[in-house]
């Protein structure tokens, strides 16, 4: 990853104030595009960052907001899925500072930016669903795949699945059987 990527996702922690900071991040497609594989490629995301500054920790809050896209797991096509969540993150200085939560991230207390676009990538892929099949209302798959699938019938004229059935001649072993399930 290039410099300017790592700067524009990172904190300068000299210049941040005991108590409490906020600063804004903007994710784009392009910041997706810099992680290989990632299974989001576009996306349009705000995160709202309030950093508490203590002498030994960080304790760091994200507010994400946004949308990306991902594709359908029945049809492939492209579809809008809403992202509105927080997430608090404590980055410490020391390793034996006890926290009263599992989300804590040893820093070292000699660099002088904390790099967060990592942190911002994980945090978005775990919001990902594990089936992507949006509402209906969102996004519809074409017929034809849904036949194809098996979830919906395919539509055929009621006069050709008759003349069918009547053409084709029925083996004298099921005629019995037929004739059994029709006086049932």
């Amino acid at each position: 990853m290039d410099k300017e990527f790592v700067r524009r996702y990172s904190v300068e922690i000299p210049k941040l104030e005991l108590g409490e900071n906020k600063d804004k991040f903007d994710i784009e497609s392009s910041f997706f595009k810099a992680f290989e594989n990632a299974p989001v490629q576009e996306g349009n995301i705000q995160v709202d960052a309030v950093i508490n500054k203590h002498r030994r920790f960080l304790d760091a809050r994200f507010k994400f907001k946004g949308q990306i896209t991902l594709h359908c797991d029945r049809c492939l096509e492209p579809y809008p899925y809403e992202l509105d969540f927080e997430q608090a993150v404590i980055y410490s200085y020391d390793e034996e500072l006890e926290f009263d939560t599992d989300e804590v991230v040893l820093i070292d207390e000699n660099s002088p930016y904390l790099s967060l676009f990592k942190d911002f990538y994980d945090f978005v892929v775990l919001q990902i669903p594990l089936r992507k099949v949006p509402p209906e209302d969102l996004h519809k798959c074409p017929d034809s795949v849904l036949e194809m699938l098996g979830l919906k019938e395919k539509e055929e004229p009621q006069e050709e699945t008759e003349a069918a059935e009547e053409e084709e001649p029925i083996d004298p072993r099921w005629a019995a059987l037929k004739k059994l399930k029709d006086h049932l």
